[in-house]
């Protein structure tokens, strides 16, 4: 999982500096709510996150040891480590930190964080964390899921400008107890502005500030960023309503550029300023401009993707687009205006770099580095989709929730019923575990640097293909470790127990060598079909499935599991006895020799599986600010391992 980061609750101020300790240099903050917050990933889209604050889901122990640092704007940078984070606890509605910042003297830019934060200048924090296993929330918006983090590390906490969690606002207009934590129903009463008022006031209060900034920019048609900016910043409605026609001002004043006339996707309106979209536009820019690059990079495996029904390929069009003639430049310059940015004086390296920067300290769902993190990630997903395997027909998959071993039982069998007489009793039978089995799971992965001259200089065909490259790489990884497993001793598998996976005492090799033929098949066929269960009690009733050999007995295999007639038959139009026995024949350069392999179904048992965590058979791409490179990086990881699993599954013969 990628790691994250939470825009939370501002500084708690209780005293007259609040929770700033000016001779200590500490101060107390809240850094989670567990609040409700709107992310977005390449492949699954808008989605809510929400953590949870059971104690028995936060991993603390980075908090609790004092080796968290407090850092600015989440930049993981020794230039950046403004303090440390000493102590930590969960309570039942929030996480709360004690921060200790350097001594004075120490760090110019620890001292300018902690004198603003003393003053109320820098109220808000946020934490970074590590997501380990996410639960899907039932019921809610159907279009938007919500997922609740119920496995996370807290990794950092960093002082930020604005704050993303509604529910955790602290009151500037409060002059006594301005701890107060808006949307919680902790009664008790605060001094405003000299009255006293219940709590449950002021939070009705904030309430209609919220609203009532939310209604002002929804009418101004500026989207939400907008909003939460105004929200965050505790700016009172009056204010805000003036910042909006501000914005509305300033947006009829840009100067006009190409892309301010673009059509979004069947909008045929003319605009002659520039645009600021809502969700439902900044969602059709970013499906335009990711197909107009797949377009440009790979058409070609774009157009095998949607053959294929690749998921996320269906709103894929590489045909006309208003977006198809820009380079990587143009649509970075597209990206500022819309967020109001004038880059008329820039040069291409300073609006590549500013595009890169996310709008807030979290970035918005259709912000620059998300559209190119999900170009680059349809690419890679439509290569591993789309690249042939043999593992995948011949091996079963299983879901691991993590990367110790997971305990498989395979249920016994009860043979058969018992006999009773006239007056016989009824005996209850038990059913055995026949056999306990493991499967486990691993990571590989790789990274992506893409910087910010290959994006001036428009290179990001190469990202693309690259990425694409990763794809193919991933699924030819999964193929690359199972021919190994089945090639370890001399072609009869991984050791299982004391003995090669295939061997006699398994009862899964035909002692007797053949060629491919009606006769030598059929004897492997019958030898398959005589293995018992793990009490030797029935017939496991096994029927080959799936035939893999070397490439030189291809064309051998596949007249003979085709034809009516056996080919190979002493007496004229005699009837082929094997015809159709398997479901498919698998030819393979990875193979070399005569040994040929018989699969049941892996359906039905399977003789190696491919376990994967938390059962997401694709490989995953993380995208976070460059930090080895002056750019954007993007980390490609796959968890993955190929295993033995049942011995039964499976049968090979030396061949001839």
């Amino acid at each position: 999982m990628s790691t994250q980061t939470r825009d939370v609750t501002p500084l708690s101020t209780r005293a007259a500096l609040g929770s700033v300790d000016l001779k200590n240099r500490t101060a107390e903050v809240t850094f989670t709510t567990g609040a409700k917050v709107l992310r977005s990933s390449w492949l699954d889209g808008p989605f809510y996150e929400e953590l949870s604050l059971d104690p028995a889901h936060v991993r603390m122990e980075r908090l609790q040891s004092g080796a968290a640092p407090f850092l600015a704007d989440h930049d993981a940078s020794l230039s950046t480590t403004l303090g440390v984070v000493e102590s930590a606890r969960l309570e039942k509605t929030r996480g709360v930190a004690t921060i200790r910042f350097a001594p004075e003297g120490v760090d110019p830019e620890a001292d300018k964080v902690f004198a603003k934060m003393a003053a109320g200048v820098i109220r808000n924090v946020s934490v970074g964390y590590r997501v380990h296993k996410l639960s899907k929330v039932e019921g809610g918006d159907s279009t938007t899921p919500t997922f609740r983090v119920v496995d996370w590390t807290p990794l950092e906490i960093s002082a930020v400008a604005i704050g993303a969690d509604a529910g955790a606002i602290v009151r500037s207009e409060v002059k006594t107890n301005p701890c107060l934590i808006v949307g919680h129903t902790t009664r008790g009463t605060s001094t405003m502005e000299g009255n006293e008022v219940n709590t449950e006031d002021l939070a009705q209060i904030e309430r209609e500030r919220i609203s009532g900034i939310r209604s002002a920019v929804k009418a101004a048609h500026l989207g939400d960023d907008l909003a939460v900016q105004l929200i965050r910043g505790n700016v009172p409605i009056d204010k805000a309503r003036i910042a909006v026609l501000d914005v509305l001002a300033t947006r009829d004043a840009m100067v006009p550029t190409a892309q301010a006339h673009v059509s979004i996707e069947g909008d045929s309106s003319e605009r002659s300023s520039g645009i600021t979209m809502g969700t439902t536009e900044g969602d059709k820019v970013q499906r335009g401009m990711v197909s107009a690059l797949l377009a440009r990079a790979n058409p070609d495996l774009v157009k095998e993707a949607k053959a294929k029904q690749v998921p996320g390929f269906e709103s894929v069009d590489t045909g006309s687009s208003d977006f198809r003639a820009m380079s990587v430049r143009d649509m970075a310059r597209f990206y500022l205006e819309r967020r109001g940015v004038k880059t008329h004086a820039m040069g291409n390296m300073k609006l590549v770099g500013e595009a890169l920067t996310r709008s807030g300290p979290y970035g918005g769902r259709d912000d620059f580095p998300v559209m190119l993190e999900n170009a680059i990630g349809k690419s890679l997903l439509a290569a591993y989709l789309v690249t042939p395997d043999v593992w995948s027909k011949v091996c079963g998959t299983a879901s691991v929730p993590d990367f110790r071993a997971s305990p498989r039982y395979r249920a016994g069998s009860i043979g058969v019923l018992d006999s009773l007489n006239e007056n016989g009793e009824f005996k209850n039978k038990s059913i055995p575990d026949a056999a306990k089995l493991s499967i486990s799971t691993a990571t590989k992965g790789n990274m992506i640097g893409i910087s910010r001259q290959a994006l001036v200089n428009d290179d990001l065909g190469g990202f693309m293909d690259l990425a694409a490259k990763l794809g193919r790489a991933a699924k030819l990884s999964i193929e690359a470790d199972f021919f190994t497993l089945l090639g370890l001793n001399g072609g009869l598998g991984p050791t299982v127990g004391a003995n090669p996976f295939f061997h006699s005492t398994n009862g899964n090799v035909n002692a007797v060598a053949s060629a491919i033929t009606a006769a030598g098949i059929d004897a492997d066929r019958v030898v398959m079909g005589a293995q018992r269960d793990a009490q030797n009690l029935e017939f496991l009733s096994l029927r080959p499935a799936v035939l893999l050999i070397p490439l030189s007995q291809g064309s051998t295999a596949r007249v003979l599991n085709a034809s009516a007639i056996n080919p190979a038959g002493t007496v004229a139009n005699a009837p082929n006895p094997v015809q159709g026995v398997f479901r498919e024949v698998i030819d393979t350069p990875r193979l070399s020799g005569t040994r040929r392999y018989l699969f049941a179904n892996p359906s039905e048992l399977p003789a190696f599986v491919c376990a994967f965590l938390d059962g997401v058979q694709e490989p995953t791409l993380e995208n976070e600010q460059g930090w080895r490179v002056d750019g954007t990086e993007m980390k490609v990881r796959f968890d993955y391992l190929v295993q033995a699993f049942d011995v039964k599954g499976a049968l090979t013969n030396a061949g001839a």
